[in-house]
């Protein structure tokens, strides 16, 4: 790449964006279980986020079309800074649904501005590491969110202007780059021949997986941990482990699908979030199954991610990217309004018994696969 800073550069304006994130997809679960809303609520609230993160995804390209990527990715940021004050406006659902519905649109434009720009600047040999150290990043930045939360202001205003001043260093550092992207005149939905590509099928439901259990986890594991009488640092903390197991695993997780293959890995990995699910319902060794959760939960995306991309043609790439996004929206739209409802019928424990169900349903198709692995 001609300007090799910018990569550096992209990736510290993405650690502002997800500490931000990080903070706010906690905290609001938090604000509302305060405030009495139901887990059905509170489930509907975080569906409306990623509401926003389809819609978002869907007009991406769109948007870096007219605007160029580095300007789409500083409106974005703008258009979250402005719906988390605005969270501040009124403590009813109907607005805070709206208000996260904008926040989930301009998280998926700065998530497909830069996967884009990685993919298209990255070649062949390089691409992998360069989104392996993308997501370690974001998984940091996750945490370090987590870890920071205790300091921002409980306030819903004041935590806002905490937001606006992050958002404005992201748009700062962006501003510093010299990414573009090709303008495509294609409309965003020549992404359904990726979604049908019959070779990526299982990278794709891999993402819309892995889209539904972390969806829930930062949906509704605050509200959980909240109604089991924990303070809001204990939740961070709970949250710190999980997120941090994942962020360890990155590395030897993508080595071992290298080598081993996609499939078995995501079989193995599938199988051990059953065992961890378990243990979360029994009450078993608690602590070590978050780590175990982590570990699994947080690195099925990249690698199905890295066998969706690697059955289509370089040029192909980031319309794939939208696909997975796409698809890893729409299990996170779902997954935490339907998991809240029954929550809200039966018991809490009911959020990891799902999580066991969907990925046994996960097991199922990976071991019906009889092609060789990508």
């Amino acid at each position: 790449m001609r300007h090799s800073y910018s990569f550096p550069i992209l990736l510290t304006s993405l650690l502002f964006v997800t500490i931000a994130l990080s903070a706010l997809n906690t905290q609001v679960p938090l604000w509302l279980v305060r405030e009495d809303f139901s887990l059905g609520q509170i489930g509907l609230v975080g569906s409306s986020y990623f509401t926003g993160n389809l819609v978002g995804t869907i007009m991406a390209n769109w948007f870096i079309s007219r605007f160029n990527a580095r300007y789409t990715y500083t409106y974005s940021c703008l258009i979250f800074a402005v719906a988390t004050i605005g969270l501040s406006f009124s403590m009813d659902f109907y607005s805070w649904a709206i208000w996260r519905f904008f926040i989930g649109i301009a998280c998926a434009v700065t998530w497909v501005v830069i996967e884009s720009c990685i993919l298209v600047t990255g070649s062949v040999r390089t691409r992998g590491k360069m989104l392996a150290i993308y997501l370690t990043t974001y998984y940091l930045g996750t945490v370090l969110g987590q870890a920071l939360l205790q300091y921002f202001p409980q306030d819903v205003l004041y935590f806002g202007l905490v937001i606006a001043l992050l958002m404005g260093l992201a748009i700062l550092f962006i501003l510093l780059t010299h990414y573009k992207l090709p303008k495509r005149k294609q409309n965003s939905f020549n992404i359904i021949p990726m979604i049908v590509y019959k070779p990526s099928r299982l990278g794709l439901i891999g993402c819309m997986i892995a889209g539904m259990l972390i969806g829930s986890l930062y949906s509704l594991m605050p509200a959980y941990y909240s109604h089991l009488g924990y303070s809001d640092n204990q939740v961070a903390n709970w949250m710190i482990l999980l997120i941090l197991s994942g962020v360890i695993a990155q590395m030897p997780a993508n080595y071992c699908a290298d080598k081993y293959g996609r499939r078995i890995v995501l079989l193995i990995e599938s199988l051990l979030t059953v065992v961890a699910c378990l243990m979360l319902v029994f009450n078993f060794y608690s602590v070590l199954a978050i780590i175990l959760l982590g570990t699994t939960i947080y690195t099925i995306y990249p690698i199905s991610m890295a066998w969706a991309c690697s059955c289509v043609r370089k040029q192909e790439i980031v319309t794939m990217n939208q696909a997975m996004l796409l698809t890893n929206t729409i299990g996170s739209l779902i997954a935490p309004a339907i998991i809240a409802f029954i929550m809200d019928m039966t018991n809490n424990t009911y959020l990891f018994v799902s999580f066991a169900i969907i990925s046994l349903y996960f097991v199922v198709l990976l071991l019906r696969e009889r092609t060789t692995d990508a």
